[in-house]
């Protein structure tokens, strides 16, 4: 069985790091500060698996959630049951199969519309809530990928 892959995530942001995962996570952070999103919380996944059902067999992975503030603007002035749908998290993982550190972002907006969680009629606002998210967003890659490599060849 195919499963269509929607535009959201065939469109995902992903890129490889070579540097630790504990390296990783505070850099991917803080390049997504230097952007103006706000740290929400970075959450240990694999640690919380862990403490709370005690299974110690997950790779490390790490939640970064971030939200900036003209997304968020813009977002509850369409409406503002979408804040639910906010903020933006990236993901820091690692896996078995290589020895590089991973980070994948998936739009939190491009999700709202895939998910047809718009109000009404409001398919140029969202299509402009789209631009702005993956505007801010393309910074913060370009940044983790160009100071990720230097940071990787130090």
């Amino acid at each position: 069985m195919t499963r269509a892959v929607t535009p959201t995530a065939e469109e995902a942001l992903h890129t490889t790091l070579e540097m630790s995962f504990e390296d990783a996570v505070p850099f991917v952070q803080i390049e997504h500060e230097l952007a103006d999103f706000e740290t929400v919380k970075v959450t240990r996944l694999d640690a919380m698996i862990e403490g709370m059902l005690g299974e110690d067999d997950i790779e490390r992975t790490a939640l970064i959630v971030v939200c900036h503030p003209e997304v968020a603007r813009d977002a509850i002035a369409i409406d503002q049951t979408l804040a639910g749908l906010l903020p933006c998290t990236t993901v820091v993982y690692e896996t078995e199969s290589d020895d590089v550190v991973h980070v994948h972002h998936v739009s939190a907006t491009k999700a709202i519309r895939d998910l047809g969680c718009t109000p009404g009629d409001c398919g140029e606002e969202i299509d402009a809530l789209i631009e702005l998210t993956g505007e801010r967003m393309r910074v913060v890659w370009e940044n983790i990928e160009k100071h990720g490599a230097v940071a990787a060849d130090d």
